[in-house]
């Protein structure tokens, strides 16, 4: 018969218990060690997550169990829930974001107006990364002009091909008469490169363009996308804790600083980034044609962008795209030239002290810019 507990205990030898109690010890003082270590890293972590210069997230204290941006849609991949709602602190802005029915991070919309109206795509530039809402580009074009401004923008690595997917699949179910299309180089070239998502994003759902120009998909799609159990457990995390924030900066931090530092994407892309650009612009002017909408487009430049100008006076992306466009009917503005002059040589006021997106004034400015290109207004 199996033996009892109490039976193989009693068959241990003196030597086999101290070993055992010996074992139990240690383990104890691993685990009392591992905690004083983890209290001690969370405290350090929440005293530098509240610098006021700190270039990342902060726990929210608010337990969120979706993610706010998550990949949930079969045609584009990356895209907001509908009807969220996210709070989002960073070392110089604590933000609360909302989504309608649909998943944009704006009001809610119509789908019919009898008044002209702008489709508004891009990234978190487009979307308002760190910013209230009233300091948002569309949201200052739209309250100038009187004209609705639905934006479709979203972060979380959008790309120009995914602009277009998104248009063609649902902004352009919104009656419209104008496209109006953020390109931001300093990413937007590589996040359609399936080697650089596959490092940057590894094991997420997302379209790239192929080297011969055709559309392919990274990843496989799960409508229940972040929603698991270690997704949850995550959330919590994310939630609470500043020590994950930090451990997320530096892995993040490990791969930028590798493959990007001093890089201008206004200069440093190549011939098939900027052919596979030139393919999302041409997929996002044929679908406005066929919704009799005309396409614009305008290029973000990022802090780095304006260092190279001043540095070694390059702009190579912006003469070349609008000279581009020009010949393929898509009038396109390079907002780095006006931007420059009027920053009176601070261009780093446009962007968040903690962040690289545009500050309150940087999203101003290029709105002024916008309206007077766009409207003759300004």
């Amino acid at each position: 018969m199996p033996q009892t507990a109490v039976e193989m205990g009693q068959e241990l030898t003196p030597r086999r218990r101290r070993i055992v109690r010996h074992a139990i010890r240690w383990l104890q003082l691993v685990a009392i060690n591992f905690a004083i270590f983890a209290l001690l890293a969370e405290v350090a972590s929440i005293a530098v997550v509240h610098l006021n210069k700190w270039p990342s997230s902060r726990p929210t204290y608010r337990l969120a169990p979706n993610e706010f941006w998550a990949d949930v849609n079969p045609a584009f991949g990356i895209w907001h829930r509908a009807n969220g709602h996210f709070f989002h602190q960073g070392g110089c802005f604590s933000v609360e974001y909302r989504t309608n029915s649909y998943g944009a991070r704006d009001i809610e919309r119509t789908i019919h107006s009898a008044q002209p109206r702008t489709i508004v795509l891009g990234d978190s530039f487009v979307e308002g990364f760190g910013l209230p809402d009233h300091d948002r580009l569309t949201n200052i074009l739209e309250a100038r002009t009187g004209r609705e401004h639905l934006n479709f923008g979203t972060g979380g690595g959008f790309s120009p091909l995914q602009y277009a997917l998104v248009y063609r699949t649902l902004a352009s179910r919104f009656d419209h008469t104008q496209v109006l299309v953020g390109i931001l180089p300093d990413n937007d070239f590589h996040e359609m490169d399936r080697d650089w998502l596959a490092r940057m994003y590894s094991g997420q759902y997302r379209p790239y363009y192929t080297n011969n120009l055709s559309i392919a998909y990274m990843g496989h799609f799960d409508p229940r996308s972040r929603d698991g159990l270690a997704d949850r457990t995550e959330a919590a995390m994310r939630a609470y804790l500043a020590s994950y924030h930090v451990g997320q900066y530096l892995y993040a931090s490990r791969f930028y600083w590798r493959t990007r530092n001093a890089y201008s994407g206004y200069n440093d892309y190549t011939p098939t980034e900027l052919a596979k650009l030139q393919a999302a612009l041409s997929l996002l002017k044929r679908t406005a044609a066929a919704h009799h909408a005309q396409l614009t487009v305008f290029l973000i430049p990022r802090a780095n962008d304006f260092a190279r100008l001043h540095q070694a006076g390059t702009n190579r992306v912006g003469p070349a795209l609008e000279q581009w466009g020009g010949q393929a009917g898509i009038p396109i503005k390079d907002l780095l030239p006006e931007m420059d002059n009027r920053a009176n040589g601070n261009y780093r006021s446009y962007f968040l002290e903690c962040d690289g997106h545009w500050s309150a004034r940087g999203s101003e400015v290029a709105a002024d810019i916008l309206e007077h290109w766009m409207y003759g207004k300004g």
